[in-house]
Formats: C-alpha cells, sequence, structure tokens
C-alpha cells in the first residue's frame, strides 16, 4: 500500500557527503528493497523469489498488516469493481466462487499468496520510507525509514528499489470545504476512516459522491439503513455485471486450476480493451449502451438523463461497476435513492441544497475521492540532489528518467490494477537478469530533450486534477507513453530486448567519478538508411566485428567482447531483421545482410580492414561481406558456418516450409527451451536468461518471416538432400581467390549444422587452420568460450 506521509520530512543529507560516508558498518544491504506491502509489494515479492530465489529482498511496509487497500478500507460492503481474474496474480491462480469479490475475500487471496511464496517472512512491519538517496559512487541506494512508535529511524542500503505503494494518500482523504460543516450535529465520516463501531440501523444515510466507493457504499448500506441517499454532483457513468463469471466456472470444470484462470484472465482481458476502445473510437455508440442497460434495470420512467448520463464521455473517468445490479435493486425498492444536485450548505440536520430541498441525515459519508502522493511522499536524491518528480519521465509507466535502479508500480486506470503490476514485476526480474549477465550494476532510462510531454494519468477525474502536478509525465511516443493496452504492454514488456537505446547501464563511478568496470559499453543503436540498428562496442585498438546466427542477436557474442576486447575493438551487430535492429526494406537476402553490415560499418566509422568471426548464418554473411567489399575484411573466422555442407537438420528442412515454420515459430516457452537446448552440447548453458532472450527475439514483430525469407533466400528446399547447394558453390568459388586468411572451427557434437561440413571447409579452403571442438554444439564462442577467445588471439597475431 502507499505509504503515509512523514508529518515532518527529515533535512535533506549533505549534498557533498557521500550517503556511504555516513553509513555505520552494521547498516544492512539488501538486493532489492520494496516499499509497501499491498497486493503490488506482494506480488513482487513473489516473483523475485520464483526467479531470483538467490537474492534478499525486503518489504517495508509502513503499517503492522499485509494487504495495503484491502487491509485499510473497512467501510461496508468494500469490494473490487475489477475481476479476480484480472485482479488477482497470473502466478497465483483465483479460486473463490465470485469473479467480482468482497474485501475479505481479497485480503484472505493476497496473504494466503504471501505464505505460499514464503514472502510473509520478509515483510518489516512499522516502516514508513521518508527519503532515499542514490550515490553513483557505489551504485547502491540508502533509504531512511521511520517508526510510529517515536524510535530511532532505520537506515538500509539496497542495489534496486522498487515502489510498489501506489499514487493514493492513504493517511487522509479528499473531504471539499463544506460551507456551515460545523453546524451538523450528525455523525460524518470519511471511508478511509471507518469507525469499528458506527452503527447505521434505521438511520437516514446521505452518502456524498458518485464513485465506486459511493456506489458501493449505498446498496450495502440500504439492507439496514431506514434509507441511503446517493448525493451527486454530477453523474458516473455505470455498468451491471455478474458476480459470479459463468465462463470461467464451465473453464475450472474442463481444465487445470491454472490453465483454467489464465483463459478466464484472457478472456476478460479481451472483453475490457474492446470496451475500452469501442468508448474511444464510438463514444456516443457506448454512451447508448451503458445508459440503456442502466434504463432496463430501473422502474419505468427512471430519470437516467439526470441521474446516469454524465456530460463526459464513457472513460474520461472510470467506468464503476455494480455487482449483479445491486444499486438499481436497492433503488427499484426504495430502499435508495439518486439525488442529482449541489450541496449549497450543510445543516444542523442535514443538507441544504442549491435547488431550495433539504435532505435530512443520521450520518454523511463524504465518499469525495482520496489525495494523491507520489511514492508515499518517499523523498528521492540521486548523488545529493532532490528528484523533481515532476521534471521526470515515466519510463514503460515504471520507471523515471535520470533515476537510475529504481522502478515502481501505477497499475491501469480502464482495467486492473494487477495486470500492470504482474507486468512490471516481471520486467524488473528481465531487467535484473540482464544486470547479472552482462555484468552491470547500474541502468537508468535516459529521456530525450525533444520528447513532448503529458500527464501521467489519463483521467479527468478531480482527483487526479489537484495533483498531476506532483507526478512524473509520460511522452507522446513508446517507450515513454502510457498506452492502458495490456496486450501492447505485453510485447513491450516481455518481448522487446531489454537494451533498446533507452537504458543506460553501468557500473559504480567509483571515488573519481569514472566507471569501474572495464566491460561498461552497452549495446546502442544508431541509424543506417533510416534503420535502426543494435550493436555494442568494447576495446580500442585493430576492430573485430562478430556476427550472430539466424534468429537469433548479438548477444550470443557476450562472452568473447570481454575477452577480446583487451587487445581489439570489439563490434558486434544484430544483422538486419534479427534482434533489435530493422529489417530491410527489400526481402531479407544473403547479399542483402552483407550490405546492410558494410553500411554499418561505414556510418560507425570504421576505416580498417576488421577480422571478421561469425556464427552459423553469420559465418555465411561473414564471407559474402569479404566478396562484396574484399578491401574491407581483414581475416575470418568461421565458426559452425553456413556454406559448406548440403545437409541440414530436419529441423531446418521443415522451417523453411513457410505455413508449418510461421506455425512452429509461434514463441512459446516451451518452444524456446528446447530450441536453446538444441544449440548446446552442455545443456546447462541453456539458462532461463538465453530462454527467456529467445523467447523475446522469436515473438519480435517480423521474426518469423524475416527467418524464413532468409532461408528461403538460401535456395528452398530441394528434395530430401536439404538447402539447395547452388549459392553455396558461388559464395565458396567467390571467396577462395580473395586468398583471405581464414579459420574454421566447429562443435562435433552440433545438432544444427553437423560437424562434417568442417571437411567441406577444408575442401573449400585448403589452406585454411582448422580446429574441432570435442563435445561442443552449435555455438563453441559461448560453450568453449575462453579456448575460442584463445585460438582467435592467436590466429589474429
Amino acid at each position: 500500500m502507499p505509504q503515509s506521509p512523514a508529518p515532518h520530512q527529515p533535512p535533506l543529507q549533505d549534498p557533498h557527503r557521500d550517503p556511504a560516508e555516513v553509513q555505520h558498518a552494521e547498516v544492512e544491504h539488501l538486493d532489492v528493497l520494496i516499499v509497501g506491502a499491498g497486493l503490488s509489494g506482494i506480488g513482487a515479492a513473489c516473483q523475485l523469489r520464483r526467479q531470483h530465489p538467490r537474492r534478499s529482498v525486503a518489504l517495508l511496509e509502513a503499517r503492522d498488516a499485509i494487504g495495503g487497500t484491502w487491509d485499510l478500507f473497512r467501510y461496508p460492503g468494500v469490494r473490487s469493481d475489477s475481476d479476480m481474474f484480472t485482479l488477482g496474480y497470473a502466478f497465483s491462480p483465483w479460486t473463490g466462487t465470485r469473479s467480482l469479490a468482497d474485501g475479505a475475500s481479497i485480503l484472505d487471496y493476497v496473504r494466503r499468496t504471501a505464505r505460499e511464496f514464503g514472502v510473509e517472512e520478509l515483510v518489516r512491519f512499522g516502516h514508513r520510507v521518508v527519503q532515499a538517496e542514490w550515490s553513483s559512487a557505489n551504485a547502491r541506494w540508502t533509504v531512511t525509514a521511520e517508526h510510529g512508535d517515536g524510535s530511532e529511524p532505520t537506515t538500509l542500503t539496497c542495489s534496486f528499489l522498487y515502489a510498489c505503494g501506489g499514487y493514493y494518500r492513504y493517511d487522509e482523504g479528499y473531504t471539499p470545504d463544506f460551507p456551515g460543516l460545523a453546524d451538523y450535529t450528525g455523525t460524518l465520516v470519511h471511508p478511509q476512516k471507518w469507525p469499528e463501531d458506527l452503527d447505521h440501523q434505521g438511520k437516514r444515510v446521505v452518502v456524498i459522491g458518485s464513485g465506486a466507493t459511493a456506489i458501493t457504499l449505498v446498496p450495502a448500506m440500504a439492507e439496514r439503513a431506514a434509507k441511503v441517499t446517493m448525493l451527486q454532483r454530477s453523474p458516473t457513468y455505470v455498468v451491471s455485471l455478474p458476480a459470479h463469471d459463468l465462463v470461467a466456472d464451465k473453464l475450472r470444470r474442463i481444465l487445470p486450476a491454472r490453465a483454467a484462470h489464465t483463459a478466464a484472465r484472457w478472456k476478460n482481458v479481451r472483453v475490457a480493451v474492446a470496451s475500452y476502445q469501442l468508448s474511444r473510437k464510438a463514444p456516443k455508440l457506448m454512451r447508448s449502451l451503458l445508459t440503456r442497460g442502466v434504463a432496463r434495470q430501473l422502474p419505468a420512467g427512471y430519470d437516467v438523463g439526470t441521474h446516469f448520463t454524465p456530460r463526459y464521455e464513457p472513460w474520461d473517468e472510470r467506468l464503476c461497476v455494480v455487482p449483479d445490479g445491486d444499486l438499481f435493486k436497492a433503488i427499484s425498492a426504495g430502499r435508495a435513492e439518486v439525488v442529482t444536485d449541489r450541496i449549497a450548505r450543510f445543516t444542523e440536520q442535514g443538507i441544504a441544497l442549491e435547488s431550495g430541498a433539504e435532505l435530512p441525515a443520521d450520518i454523511v459519508v463524504t465518499a469525495t475521492g482520496l489525495n494523491l502522493l507520489a511514492f508515499g511522499g518517499m523523498r528521492l536524491l540521486v548523488d545529493g540532489t532532490e528528484v523533481q518528480l515532476s521534471q521526470t519521465v515515466a519510463y514503460k509507466a515504471m520507471m523515471l528518467s535520470g533515476v537510475p535502479n529504481f522502478a515502481f508500480t501505477v497499475g491501469y486506470t480502464n482495467a486492473s490494477w494487477t495486470l500492470k503490476a504482474d507486468l512490471v514485476a516481471q520486467y524488473v526480474c528481465r531487467v535484473l537478469a540482464h544486470l547479472d549477465e552482462h555484468g552491470y550494476q547500474t541502468l537508468t532510462p535516459v529521456a530525450p530533450d525533444s520528447l513532448v510531454r503529458e500527464p501521467l494519468i489519463g483521467l479527468a477525474s478531480g482527483y487526479v486534477r489537484r495533483s498531476l502536478s506532483d507526478f512524473p509525465s509520460q511522452g507522446t511516443t513508446a517507450p515513454w507513453r502510457v498506452d492502458q493496452h495490456y496486450p501492447r504492454d505485453v510485447r513491450m514488456v516481455r518481448d522487446q530486448p531489454v537494451e533498446d537505446g533507452v537504458l543506460h547501464f553501468g557500473h559504480a563511478s567509483g571515488p573519481d567519478g569514472t566507471e569501474t568496470s572495464a566491460t561498461s559499453a552497452a549495446p546502442r543503436t544508431l541509424t543506417v538508411r533510416g534503420r535502426t540498428v543494435r550493436y555494442r562496442e568494447t576495446g580500442a585498438g585493430r576492430p573485430v566485428l562478430l556476427l550472430h546466427g539466424v534468429a537469433r542477436s548479438l548477444d550470443d557474442w557476450s562472452e568473447q567482447h570481454d575477452l577480446l576486447s583487451g587487445e581489439y575493438r570489439v563490434i558486434s551487430v544484430d544483422l538486419a531483421g534479427f534482434g533489435g535492429s530493422q529489417r530491410l526494406t527489400e526481402p531479407t537476402t544473403l547479399p542483402g545482410l552483407a550490405r546492410a553490415v558494410g553500411e554499418f560499418l561505414d556510418v560507425l566509422g570504421v576505416d580498417e580492414p576488421v577480422r571478421v568471426a561469425g556464427n552459423s548464418l553469420g559465418g555465411a554473411v561473414a564471407m559474402r561481406l569479404a566478396v562484396q567489399s574484399p578491401d574491407r575484411v581483414h581475416s575470418l573466422l568461421l565458426v559452425n558456418s553456413a556454406g559448406f555442407g548440403r545437409e541440414v537438420t530436419a529441423t531446418l528442412r521443415v522451417l523453411a516450409i513457410r505455413p508449418l515454420g510461421r506455425t512452429l515459430l509461434r514463441p512459446s516457452r516451451r518452444a524456446s527451451v528446447m530450441a536453446e537446448r538444441s544449440i548446446f552440447h552442455d545443456r546447462t548453458f541453456a539458462t532461463p536468461a538465453r530462454v527467456d532472450r529467445a523467447l523475446r527475439l522469436a515473438g519480435r514483430p517480423d521474426g518469423a518471416s524475416v527467418m524464413l525469407e532468409t532461408l528461403h533466400s538460401l535456395g528452398g528446399i530441394r528434395g530430401i538432400r536439404g538447402i539447395d547447394a547452388g549459392w553455396r558453390r558461388e559464395l565458396l568459388a567467390a571467396v577462395a581467390p580473395l586468398d583471405l586468411p581464414t579459420m574454421v572451427v566447429w562443435g562435433d557434437r552440433d545438432l544444427i549444422l553437423p560437424a562434417h561440413h568442417l571437411d567441406a571447409a577444408r575442401a573449400a579452403f585448403p589452406r585454411a587452420r582448422t580446429h574441432l571442438f570435442p563435445r561442443t554444439g552449435h555455438m563453441p564462442q559461448i560453450e568453449r568460450s575462453e579456448e575460442l577467445a584463445k585460438l582467435a588471439l592467436e590466429f589474429w597475431a
């Protein structure tokens, strides 16, 4: 839940003094520190425990209980207006009978999930975070948390700070300054602070407001009150939905719990997205559908136009859900009424309206909204300078421009909060794995100066407008734009490369301000003939170019970067249409890929011959580059290279059949696991991080079509012998006269291009050096990284 703001803010630390200098020797350090133990924080911790079990994690919670909103709000009828298949976690199936569940059931679900995933023990209660300062010198946050008992504040450090408190201020709600309020002698209550002993039996109740809280309270209190009046200044769009999801119930009877939960979740996501898109594209139609739906559930002649037809368009403010039409049933039975008018003043016995009418009230509930508070009032500093949130931009609606190693959770306004919270947690796990894999310590989103900015939260509600100036903004283009579109966000968060040219990766700067690691260069992008090209560059000296295989990326050469950059300027690049590089405007062919590599080298400013190493397809591209630009290539290191042997595996023959290939290339984790295992002889190299990367590459836009185009450009299928040899004969005949220094290496257990291709290479290039790695698969540069680097250094010496 959001952290309540401190009654006073602690003084800023000396901006010239590094936080590390003031830390006591016993200060505890954590890998990840989560702020908030509500729905978002518990979900984040569960995913971290699942995907990063060795990382140290703790959750700081200001209150004394898990549950956040669902533990704090105790008013009658408190419930969710999001279905539990989307409000529930993707990894923890909802097993309750009601899709629109009550608050107690949701709270029990959150706490049960925390117990099942071992997160309950990670929560530290009574810790209200008031300040966090980042130190670039040691790449960590110093976090200060105050306690309600007045004891000394707690100081912790962490490598990654994760704010999971939402954007509401929960120590107090919003109550307007009503005229005459001091004259009122009845009971005044705000839903955020509901008295446990409040008895409304037989009382006259007025609920001020028209949002989700008011629409929940009215039918719940009407069961016992003499009468409940919902007093609204203007109406809200309301839709009635069944509390039980019949489709989900049927799915549960025929599918395992997790599969049924996933199917119901996606069914409800699609319905919600369709509803929102219809509201945006055809607002008049959506308005008509909503108002007619309300009219059908109310007595004939009811003034729907006044009480349930807002002045704004659908989804300019959040749509309110009524489970099983309970509000309309209460109105139809005469236990509740809706009055649309303005308050003139409070009186001793009730509320006088501008129309001249007066509403008698024993109890007035001010369901008038909430106050917004970014990150629970936590003050952020980076190297002694306070972060002005209004000057930052939200990256993928989960990180802040210019703020290192920091993520936050803000859910959707047009769908379930947890849909986005789950995605944020998955992305945090991905970037942490990426830091590990590449040896980085820091990541920071960097926004371009030219970025056009808009408000972060796209609602017109009063509680939003009052506080937007204190929040980060969003941009008008990805990855800075908040689309409020879950399927699109799934692709963006799960499938797009972590290194997108916007996130900058690095290391602790050390006391002199320079990065402490020699391998700090992260992949970057540049524009070549209107296309985005992703590349990585390390080291200095004579240039080495590393080229990857079909449907792969430059990350296959990461180990060689570290091993070779001490002697050479090492460059790797995502081939056109693969990894993070945009495809060619024409169909993908071997000559086109080689030409694109040459253009990339021109733009990068490489003006001397390069030592080219290519794996699989990358080897064929390297040879074609040498043919097309012989003065550009110094030598060839061909690693399990395409272009030699006639026979190919059954997998490549099947994939070259277009319709079947597209079907098999649909991304799935199981397929990615199988693909990675087929690449390596030692399957321990098929790590979860590599599987995740393979899944993202398989799911990238045009990924399957570019791969199939590439295979077909190599001649297509010619009977049972596999891919036609014509292009190979032509290529090898053109390369041989160049008499370039050449070395060919192979893994003897290659399941993609069998090891006897090395014999064909010896025949084609009799003067080439060759080497056969024992017990090695298709990528010796990974399985035999140090041995291959040693061979390369000797060859190029």
